[in-house]
């Protein structure tokens, strides 16, 4: 990246998005591409205060724009998931005892952004149920599928521009497995 996170985007961030995955390792791009999804969502600008990033891998320079939000999705690849299954689990401050100082787990981007900047946002993984690792651009049919859908759903709880994105709703229960992102529990409030 040619400039710092702090150059583009705002002094405070409502809901951050951070898609993150190996674009050229097939369906391990699956966060990066939900992302750019949501980010050109044809029609539909993004409310000032909601910000959108993908990334190769979380690095600890991620730790300066997390601290400035007020929640963050993190969007990834899982291999522990069914293909096609999304999972949404809430995330919190984790040691930095075991990061082994190039590659950072969501949990220890929250703790090196309350280390370094004194601020812990709320925080969520959806895991993406992926099909391939293999070598190559693009996802697998399924996962593309499931990407689109899982774009729709999340652009879809972003607020319109104009209203504060503390209106945004993931429908989730703590930690809950979705089929194909069809929710049924409104309940709980991201």
């Amino acid at each position: 990246m040619c400039c710092s996170a702090t150059d583009l985007e705002p002094a405070s961030i409502d809901t951050l998005l951070i898609g993150y995955g190996n674009t050229l390792r097939t369906d391990d791009g699956v966060g990066p591409v939900v992302v750019d999804l949501i980010r050109h969502s044809p029609g539909q600008a993004l409310a000032a205060g909601v910000v959108c990033r993908s990334e190769l891998q979380l690095t600890p320079e991620l730790a300066a724009i997390v601290a400035r939000a007020g929640r963050v999705i993190f969007i990834d690849a899982s291999v522990a998931l069914p293909v096609g299954r999304v999972s949404v689990t809430r995330i919190a401050a984790q040691s930095m005892a075991a990061c082994l100082g190039h590659q950072f787990s969501p949990p220890q981007i929250l703790e090196l952004a309350r280390l370094a900047f004194g601020a812990v946002p709320r925080a969520w993984i959806v895991g993406v149920g992926v099909k391939s690792l293999a070598i190559g651009q693009g996802l697998t049919t399924s996962v593309a599928a499931t990407a689109r859908r899982l774009a729709r759903h999340l652009r879809y709880h972003l607020p319109p521009v104009g209203q504060p994105a503390e209106h945004w709703i993931l429908r989730n229960t703590s930690e809950r497995q979705y089929n194909r992102c069809r929710v049924a529990d409104a309940s709980r409030e991201i």
